[in-house]
């Protein structure tokens, strides 16, 4: 019998143990792998071959020749982001680089001379960003890519600056594409950015102008929102909404001096066109009847100092309408179908958001307020987050190592 209780109180003692280490153990670190000048590798491609996932592969300065296909969640960065390393097609038919697996995060490089300077290929979560981006037939192409971010590069000089094929979900932000000139078998037309099949994507904060042709292109491309983008001086027209784009979302967009048009609609429907500035284009819409020139609800927003609610429409520089009640709305509809003009640019009209939300937040704050007490009471006596006293690992493991021990004397 006083063997059998041994035996039962080592096997609990091991059990200690197992959950001991469970509760404390730490992930290994990803691993730093280097590549160039006094680094572990010659090539990025050896390096990306040898890293396991979640390693961060940093690139010292200097060119190197080779196309790179990376199949696992890495980092490819610049090891000195003063030193910006260049990244050469060996064979221009293909891409730079080539991401085939989720999580890989490309930043602060050179790249050039390739059918694409990064190909993101039906997978997710990968970043591209503060990279230079030239002389390649697209800067960034995604097929069939889904949930990624191409952000804060310059992609100027390409055929395209970003080609969307079938990709949905992306986050294209803060990128430089000017000077496109055409390319992948069809020089005739380029575009800053090109969606095609892609749908609910967020296009913002882009500087698309000066582009052979088009500032950004969508066909078949739907519930995206492009906002927030400078669309200028592109050889012909700003943007084209091409055939069943429908339901796209235009608003804090200036778009100026394009060659014919600002935004040229073909076969599209249900496209929200609205609190945009239209700066020295003599023709800002066509075919403005199948689009929907003003906010889809009332606006609050400020102007002349005063808190105004009202639908709002664009802004036209050369809107000949006035504002005969001084709310900052022109008191005649313009030709667009626009029924409520600005008459200033719409940074005029200071913070601008649904008058809904405003009547939401007024009703809410007294009760806010009354619970703020009670809240910040509550909120002294628990420290962390969770259940009191569950912080941390090593607490998790003390409390179960203090009931195994009670357990252990009741059984001796």
């Amino acid at each position: 019998m006083r063997r059998t209780k041994l035996v039962s109180n080592s096997l609990l003692l091991a059990a200690v143990a197992l959950i001991l280490c469970a509760a404390l153990a730490v992930p290994a670190s990803a691993a730093t792998l280097t590549v160039g000048a006094g680094g572990q590798f010659k090539t990025i491609q050896q390096a990306v071959d040898a890293a396991k996932p979640g390693d961060t592969v940093l690139v010292a300065a200097g060119t190197y020749t080779e196309n790179i296909v990376v199949n696992k969640s890495l980092t490819i960065a610049a090891a000195d982001r003063t030193a910006r390393p260049t990244v050469k097609a060996a064979d221009s038919g293909k891409d730079v680089f080539l991401l085939t697996s989720s999580g890989v995060h490309i930043d602060g490089l050179a790249l050039v001379g390739g059918a694409s300077g990064v190909e993101i290929q039906q997978t997710s979560n990968c970043v591209v960003t503060n990279c230079t981006v030239n002389g390649n037939v697209f800067g960034v192409y995604l097929v069939g890519a889904t949930a990624n971010e191409v952000s804060a590069n310059n992609l100027n000089s390409n055929g395209f600056g970003i080609y969307l094929d079938e990709s949905a979900g992306n986050k294209l932000s803060s990128n430089s594409a000017l000077h496109e000139t055409g390319g992948g078998g069809n020089a005739t037309y380029s575009d800053g950015i090109y969606l095609f099949y892609s749908n609910s994507n967020h296009v913002t904060q882009n500087n698309l102008s000066a582009n052979h042709v088009y500032g950004i292109s969508l066909f078949h491309s739907s519930g995206n929102d492009i906002s927030n983008n400078t669309i200028s001086a592109d050889e012909l027209i700003g943007v084209r909404l091409g055939d069943a784009s429908n339901n796209n979302t235009l608003s804090f967009n200036t778009i100026g001096g394009n060659g014919q048009l600002g935004i040229l609609i073909l076969n599209a429907q249900g496209n929200q066109i609205y609190l945009n500035n239209f700066v020295n284009q003599p023709v800002a819409i066509s075919d403005a009847s199948a689009a929907i020139p003003n906010s889809p609800e009332k606006l609050a927003y400020t102007y002349g100092g005063i808190n105004r609610t009202g639908y709002m429409s664009n802004y036209y520089s050369d809107y000949k309408g006035n504002d005969s009640n001084g709310t900052g709305i022109g008191s005649t509809p313009t030709s667009y179908g626009d029924k409520y003009p600005l008459v200033q640019p719409v940074a005029s009209y200071g913070t601008i958001m649904p008058a809904s939300a405003v009547t939401a937040t007024t009703s809410s704050s007294l009760s806010n307020s009354q619970n703020a007490s009670r809240i910040a009471t509550s909120n002294q006596s628990s420290t962390g987050t969770g259940l009191p006293g569950f912080e941390t690992p090593y607490a998790v493991a003390g409390l179960l190592i203090a009931a195994l021990v009670v357990l252990l004397k009741r059984r001796r």
